[in-house]
């Protein structure tokens, strides 16, 4: 079995939460991670695991096609976070945003990155897929960076 086929493995019947990094490599079909996210998103499209993300993320992915003013991408970002039984997109309240800045006070984590862990923990997520070294595993939420997955 590939790093890939474990990471499936070991997530699968769990919450997990997506990173907007994770997202954007998809989006953008950027090797060589395209092909590890495409599967785990597969995964998801499958139902094999709950996948989560938060409003930032989708505003994080969808800055490029807005800058660029393609229609095309545009629509294709929406299609994506609007299909149903898929991925959760999730808002963040006031008490997230607090408990992130209590994060990014103890840990030194980004606020955004904060933002991430904190809507990820509050959603019972037991996976948070990124590839920013910055966010670090807890026993309570277990970070799998995406460039570990990757076959060297």
């Amino acid at each position: 079995m590939g790093k890939i086929d474990d990471c499936i493995a070991k997530i699968r019947g769990h919450r997990i939460y997506l990173d907007a990094n994770f997202l954007i490599y998809f989006f953008d079909k950027k090797e060589p991670y395209f092909s590890v996210v495409s599967e785990i998103i597969v995964t998801c499209d499958r139902n094999a695991v709950f996948g989560y993300t938060g409003d930032a993320a989708v505003a994080e992915l969808m800055v490029y096609p807005y800058k660029t003013k393609s229609e095309i991408e545009i629509a294709r970002g929406k299609a994506f976070f609007a299909r149903e039984n898929f991925l959760t997109v999730l808002p963040h309240s006031s008490d997230l945003f607090d408990m992130a800045s209590r994060l990014r006070a103890e840990t030194g984590m980004k606020l955004i990155d904060s933002l991430h862990y904190a809507t990820a923990l509050k959603t019972g997520c037991k996976f948070l897929l990124t590839n920013d070294k910055g966010i670090r595993s807890t026993p309570d939420l277990e970070v799998i960076l995406v460039q570990d997955l990757v076959t060297a």
